[in-house]
């Protein structure tokens, strides 16, 4: 049996794997057999086929069930927003693809621009956590994420494979609700630029992004840079 704190996101990251493998318009296990499956409630069950249904994954018919859903996206690794807060490697490897990560920089440091968006003071110390993310073994972007530091553990912890939401689900409870996206042009200089493999002053897209938790706390803030071969964002929008 699942433990109780990582039953949901244990569930659908399961699921997530599972439709990998099934064929557009397969159909899925019923949520009393899903339930018997991971002895979990039916309300753990239906919260995670909701996000694979928010992502695209899964499609419900009325009266027929619940079956997989022809892909939204098949070119390159394209990051997508669509009603789902699922984080940059859960929604890359639920389209399948190899996703890793070179860490920069897991450090206590001061950023004013972070500090504010967390809703602390300008001089607030932070956890700065900086990567290189790759897919397919291709450079994909530079990420800089702040955290508060109440989140102490992230310090201690490896982020060279894995997903940083993951982490906080399962040793924090954190269930992400909302995203707040800034997409703007950037241009890159010093160390930045060299991890790009840009020349200095180019100019690439950049995302900033404030994540929320349910309760409308602030989890993290993050600036994410792609390089110039990855610089396109795809949205969804829906009426619900």
């Amino acid at each position: 049996m699942l433990n109780d704190m990582t039953k949901y996101a244990d569930v659908r990251d399961h699921l997530r794997e599972r439709v990998n493998h099934m064929s557009p318009g397969d159909r899925l296990p019923s949520e009393t057999e899903l339930c018997e499956t991971y002895a979990v409630s039916r309300i753990t069950a239906r919260r995670a086929v909701d996000d694979l249904v928010s992502e695209g994954r899964l499609t419900r018919q009325q009266g027929r069930g619940t079956f997989v859903a022809d892909p939204l996206f098949v070119q390159h690794a394209r990051e997508s927003f669509a009603d789902q807060v699922t984080g940059f490697f859960r929604q890359q490897r639920s389209l399948g693809r190899d996703v890793t990560t070179k860490v920069l920089r897991n450090e206590l440091g001061r950023n004013r621009i972070a500090a504010q968006a967390l809703g602390f003071n300008a001089g607030q110390e932070l956890i700065v956590l900086e990567r290189l993310r790759y897919v397919d073994n291709s450079l994909h972007q530079h990420v800089v994420t702040y955290l508060p530091i109440a989140y102490n553990a992230v310090l201690r912890t490896d982020f060279s494979t894995g997903s940083l939401f993951d982490y906080l689900s399962r040793r924090y409870g954190v269930e992400l609700a909302r995203n707040n996206l800034v997409i703007r042009i950037d241009r890159v200089h010093g160390l930045v630029a060299k991890a790009l493999d840009v020349v200095e002053g180019e100019a690439v897209l950049a995302m900033d992004s404030t994540v929320y938790d349910h309760a409308g706390k602030s989890v993290a803030f993050g600036t994410a840079r792609l390089t110039p071969a990855n610089g396109e964002v795809a949205f969804r929008v829906s009426n619900r």
